[in-house]
């Protein structure tokens, strides 16, 4: 009987390890339930307590090099068919590493002519400035950049750190 106990708790327990999925280091999640981004944007500390997605829509296995001088990031083709298409009010995000929460964001449209503070990822610039390759995307500081004001904060040295421990940090 103690056989049969034990050798099913083995048995659970590598079922158990098998569903454990990969460990995120960096993520950008999405914020879940259809917050305005305008609102995001203009309610500050407001990102820390909202509720995320479970899945990032760019996760640090999808970035193949991070540049932290540019914030730009060369991603893998699946990660860029994941890109959200935003309304020209944008969709909010939050970058989390190592499961914390690092700053807001908001992925927008180069149609949108609403101006952000926060970083910002155009996600429908790819493959439309030929000098640029199509697989990198760039954490803006604002949109448009001569918006931002204030501290940087796509600067943490959490972002560096976890890149570099990743092997990940370059120039591109």
């Amino acid at each position: 009987m103690r056989i049969i106990v034990i050798s099913g708790v083995i048995l659970l327990l590598s079922f158990s390890l098998a569903a454990v999925p990969n460990k995120v280091n960096f993520g950008i999640y999405r914020v879940s339930g259809g917050v305005d981004a305008r609102d995001f944007a203009r309610t500050p500390e407001q990102w820390k307590t909202l509720p995320l997605e479970a899945e990032p829509v760019i996760s640090d296995q999808d970035i193949l090099v991070y540049d932290f001088s540019k914030h730009a990031m060369r991603l893998t083709p699946e990660a860029i068919k994941r890109l959200p298409h935003p309304p020209v009010t944008g969709i909010p995000f939050v970058v989390v590493v190592n499961g914390e929460r690092i700053y807001p964001g908001v992925f927008y449209s180069m149609a949108s002519s609403i101006p952000c503070k926060l970083p910002v990822i155009v996600t429908d610039t790819m493959g439309q400035d030929t000098s640029v390759p199509s697989d990198l995307i760039f954490m803006q500081r604002a949109y448009p950049e001569s918006f931002a004001k204030g501290k940087d904060v796509r600067s943490d040295e959490r972002v560096k750190s976890i890149f570099a421990t990743l092997k990940k940090l370059g120039s591109l």
